[in-house]
């Protein structure tokens, strides 16, 4: 059973066969992206509009695209190192570049088809002839015989079936191009969040270690005072209790930095122990740039190289509907053999033993049950689930981008009142004490004052290191990096 509008004369299989123009199955057609002409939570950042009118065919056909490298921004030697190793050496990065390669090599062996084919071979039979009568046997004897053959043929692609077929595999390649790219997105911002990590924990580790220096020198004053007269001893054992407060928090924030070390490493390619060369000493929390360049929101998307990914794979798939369709219709092949057999070697390739055979091949799948029918009705099928996926990714990274922007615009805002609230914090502290040495307050309002400060300084260090990972993160968002200066 044949589809109706499908069926084809035989009359007109020459013409076809000398034109080879007839493609089968629905040709591809980028979709639509319907999304919003500006974003929600921009807040800070600047959108950009129209540059991917003139940068997306270059970027998206380059090595390296214009929006790379923006770690560099963070101004910080061992980050840009760190993730040079990792873009360069992690396996992550190694299996990305293989999977170009296998998806090339398989988009290759399709288009083979495309070229006739050349073959020879060669084989020696031998064998014991032992014929018989009614009456018995009459005798036995061997023989050897010497075959060689030259074969060569050519497939027609008369209804596109092959260039359907080359079609879906150029896409999965070029499908295998922006899973490396996406790998090589997710990888640099993974060693840039855990490298922020482990630098915020370095400070916030300075930061507690100069609490406990901060407590204990109040603590022995207090202890010297107590011997003097002039403080009680209420006074020394809450300064104490709040001095070994402060002390067990530093083995806690010990192992919090080791662990994100270990991580880094991990992230980078690294063992830990060649890690330690690179982070001898706390450098402070990356600064991100005061302000990051957005694209338009549908340009954004096209940076993003797992839409990209999402829409080749969407066209491979539909190339697959012709690729399917292609088995409705007729196929032609043309192919020719020249053979030579002897019983004797030295004469082989005499013109008495040799033999040979030529001419076209016409084979047309007329009836299977609708196995054609129904395989068409699973690829399109499968183009719907891939159709779906697309715009799943679409909405994705629509999400993802404006929780970027939101966390960190809001970040950015929180970690200069957090900045200015320690400041103030270090003047209660400077005040309070000495109201306490004065006598005019008592030991627990400065006891709250140095708790209120030093937690201040740690709050501070947690959200300044969240503001360089909400930075990392709308790196990402926006498909590794953000729009180039001109």
């Amino acid at each position: 059973m044949l589809r109706a509008g499908r069926l084809i004369s035989l009359g007109t299989v020459a013409t076809l066969s000398l034109s080879s123009c007839i493609t089968v199955g629905p040709d591809y057609e980028d979709p639509d992206l319907a999304v919003a002409d500006e974003w929600d939570s921009l807040g800070g950042s600047t959108a950009v509009p129209d540059y991917w009118t003139q940068r997306l065919s270059a970027d998206q056909s380059a090595r390296r695209t214009g929006a790379e490298l923006w770690w560099r921004q963070f101004n910080d030697s061992s980050l840009n190192h760190l993730i040079t190793h990792a873009r360069t050496s992690h396996p992550t990065a190694a299996a990305a570049d293989a999977r170009i390669r296998e998806a090339r090599a398989q988009r290759n062996v399709l288009a083979a088809a495309w070229s006739p084919w050349f073959g020879t071979g060669g084989e020696v039979q031998m064998g014991e002839n032992n014929p018989s009568t009614f009456g018995g046997t009459t005798g036995s004897s061997f023989s050897t015989n010497f075959i060689s053959t030259v074969e060569a043929g050519w497939e027609v692609d008369l209804f596109g079936g092959t260039r359907r077929g080359v079609e879906a595999a150029t896409a999965e390649w070029q499908a295998a191009i922006e899973w490396q790219r996406d790998a090589l997105v997710v990888l640099s911002a993974e060693v840039a969040l855990q490298y922020i990590a482990t630098r915020t924990l370095e400070e916030r580790l300075a930061r507690a270690t100069q609490a406990v220096a901060d407590f204990s020198e109040l603590h022995e004053i207090l202890s010297n005072r107590q011997g003097e007269g002039l403080t009680p001893e209420a006074d020394v054992v809450e300064s104490r209790a709040q001095l070994l407060t402060r002390q067990a928090r530093l083995p806690k924030l010990e192992q919090e930095m080791k662990v994100a070390r270990i991580r880094l490493a991990n992230s980078s390619g690294l063992y830990p122990n060649a890690l330690a060369a690179l982070l001898k000493k706390n450098i402070g929390i990356p600064v991100p740039p005061p302000k990051i360049l957005v694209a338009m929101p549908a340009d954004a998307l096209r940076n993003r190289p797992d839409v990209r990914r999402e829409e080749r794979k969407l066209a491979a798939q539909t190339a697959r509907i012709g690729l399917a369709e292609s088995e409705l219709y007729p196929k032609l092949s043309i192919s020719g053999a020249l053979s030579w057999e002897s019983t004797s070697a030295s004469d082989l390739f005499s013109q008495a033993n040799r033999a040979f055979g030529f001419g076209p091949k016409l084979k047309w799948r007329i009836f299977e049950g609708c196995k054609i029918q129904n395989r068409i009705a699973e690829e399109e099928a499968r183009t719907d689930i891939r159709l779906a996926a697309y715009q799943q990714q679409v909405l994705d990274a629509v999400a993802e981008i404006e929780i970027a922007l939101t966390r960190l615009d809001t970040e950015q805002r929180y970690a200069a009142a957090q900045s200015a609230a320690a400041k103030e914090h270090l003047k209660s502290t400077k005040l309070t004490r000495e109201s306490y040495l004065a006598g005019l307050v008592d030991i627990r309002r400065l006891l709250n004052a140095l708790m209120d400060y030093h937690d201040a300084r740690d709050e501070e260090a947690a959200a300044l290191g969240r503001r360089a990972g909400f930075a990392a993160a709308l790196f990402k968002s926006l498909g590794g990096g953000q729009i180039p200066d001109a």
